[in-house]
């Protein structure tokens, strides 16, 4: 706790007190934890709505890849949504980490909408050649 009590100081011009400092990490600490359930949420619907059993989750984003609990509290948030055996060796859902998920994920968005224009485009055509 002196590191942080030192940065405190340092970066936020506070003196805090250790009471303060159990706080605050008790805090931050009640966040991370949010953070990784409501990951879940949305992780769990649709693994729910498209009837998905196992695989991978590629996760982008300097939390879900570099706080050292995160992804077990989502782990275990997930079994708890999804129902998965608390003596399990391992979990059928395992988040990866995914570099610039970002931009591939706008990547793959943009070719499914050609794609999707692409077919209705074909489409279009082939109603005309048969209405003719």
């Amino acid at each position: 706790m002196s590191t942080s009590k030192q940065q405190y100081k340092e970066l936020l011009h506070i003196d805090a007190t250790d009471t303060e400092m159990t706080v605050s990490k008790r805090l931050a600490e009640a966040i991370a934890i949010r953070g990784a359930r409501l990951c879940t949420c949305g992780i769990a619907a649709i693994c729910r709505m498209k009837g998905i059993k196992g695989g991978y989750v590629a996760a982008d984003g300097s939390v879900a890849n570099k706080h050292p609990k995160f992804k077990k509290r989502w782990a275990d948030a997930l079994g708890e949504v999804i129902g998965w055996s608390k003596d399990r060796n391992e979990d059928p859902i395992t988040m990866t980490s995914a570099e610039d998920g970002s931009g591939i994920g706008a990547a793959v968005i943009a070719a499914m909408t050609v794609n999707r224009a692409t077919r209705r485009d074909s489409l279009r055509m082939l109603d005309q050649r048969i209405g003719q």
